[in-house]
């Protein structure tokens, strides 16, 4: 009787592992192209999320007109010289300003051209503070005034007031009559006497202090001549105060002339 025995499989004569059949090649090949297929996704991603960042609107100040060289900031802002608007962050000029309260107390250091966009090296520190408050056609002048003039302990450092003159003028017989009129109203104050207190005018009954104050070229000659051969005085205004008219005259005649006393109404309670 013939004994059959259990043999082992034969391996093909080549000698291959799995992949070297047809259906190994299939499957590695499937590997590969899911591999391939991941590894393009991620660049996808990757390069879709470089753009869309790119791409970001991102606030920025633009010159709206041209800012001149000197201009200050704090005046090209008042006179809207420039605005707030947002560009794709990829066209973002490097030292870009983005919030307008950094060109306080700078001036431009060149011209600067509409659709621009303001940068930190456009504009430098100035050396005086007041300088930063004059637009192109605005002047700084100085009047001394005694404390009752120049409302001591009232005036300060960014208020408006109204400028009052008064002066003496003489007739062909050589006399002369005392004659006031509003010369200047809404005016800003630039600067007090650093020794009075607190920042404020005057400091003694006798005492003449300096006060600066922002008028127009054309007013600066006007308010000069005024101070040399007249009375100055300042009258605070409110901060909502409007504007009367200024060729009112007040003379002798006109106040004993005047009607009946004006009643100023009573102010309103504050409770």
């Amino acid at each position: 009787m013939q004994t059959t025995l259990n043999r082992p499989p034969k391996l093909p004569k080549d000698g291959g592992g799995p992949l070297s059949s047809k259906n190994g090649s299939i499957a590695a090949a499937g590997v590969a192209v899911v591999i391939a297929g991941l590894l393009i996704i991620f660049f996808l991603s990757q390069y879709r999320d470089n753009v869309n960042a790119g791409g970001v609107p991102t606030p920025v100040l633009v010159a709206e007109k041209s800012i001149e060289k000197g201009a200050s900031g704090d005046s090209a802002g008042a006179q809207g010289l420039f605005k707030s608007t947002t560009v794709p962050r990829d066209q973002l000029k490097p030292g870009a300003l983005t919030d307008a309260a950094v060109l306080r107390g700078k001036v431009a250091v060149g011209d600067i051209l509409p659709g621009q966009q303001l940068t930190a090296k456009d504009f430098r520190l100035a050396g005086n503070g007041i300088i930063t408050k004059l637009a192109p056609d605005q002047r700084a002048i100085a009047i001394s005034l005694d404390s009752a003039h120049g409302l001591t302990g009232k005036v300060r450092v960014g208020d408006h007031v109204d400028v009052l003159s008064g002066v003496k003028v003489e007739n062909d017989a050589g006399r002369g009559r005392a004659v006031l009129r509003m010369l200047m109203q809404d005016v800003l104050v630039l600067d007090v006497p650093p020794k009075a207190s607190a920042g404020v005018v005057g400091a003694s009954a006798n005492q003449a202090s300096e006060v600066t104050l922002r008028v127009t070229a054309k007013a600066a000659s006007t308010i000069a001549f005024a101070a040399d051969n007249g009375q100055l005085w300042l009258v605070l205004r409110p901060q909502n105060g409007a504007n009367v008219e200024r060729s009112a005259i007040v003379t002798i005649a006109s106040l004993l002339a005047a009607g009946d006393p004006v009643k100023v109404p009573a102010p309103r309670s504050t409770r």
